[in-house]
């Protein structure tokens, strides 16, 4: 039962076995949570996800034995919602921010490709992390611009 609970949470419920792209799915499932439960963008869930997912894709890893599993998702599920915080989750932020996320996720830029390399969870989770607060900062300029 806990190998099927966490195989539930690491894969997004399920959206990580989707075709093509499954971080995307996981991405993309997180925003529309966000856009029907508003009250997940705080601190508290995004910090729990963050740490849960640690060990959430950890354990993932220790069952599988594949480093950093395609259908595990939960990385990008907290990375894209803490390209949210503190913001209003109107239509175009939850564009903007899925963009700049998926973006920042896929090319990896600097700090955010050397992080993946920590071992097992710590990897999985923090260049998503990075890519997610990366996101935040830029959706935070370019709104003070608007």
């Amino acid at each position: 039962m806990l190998k099927k609970m966490n195989h539930l949470l690491a894969s997004g419920f399920y959206s990580g076995h989707l075709p093509l792209a499954p971080g995307t799915w996981g991405s993309l499932l997180m925003v529309l949570l966000v856009f029907f439960f508003p009250i997940l963008n705080n601190i508290y869930f995004i910090s729990a996800l963050a740490i849960g997912g640690i060990a959430i894709a950890n354990f993932e890893e220790q069952q599988t034995g594949i480093k950093d599993d395609s259908k595990i998702v939960i990385d990008e599920m907290a990375g894209q919602l803490l390209a949210f915080y503190t913001l209003k989750t109107s239509i175009p932020v939850l564009i903007g921010g899925f963009a700049l996320f998926r973006l920042f996720d896929i090319t990896k830029p600097w700090l955010i490709d050397k992080v993946q390399r920590l071992p097992a969870g710590w990897g999985v989770m923090l260049d998503d992390i990075l890519a997610g607060l990366t996101s935040l900062v830029i959706l935070k300029i370019i709104i003070l611009l608007i």
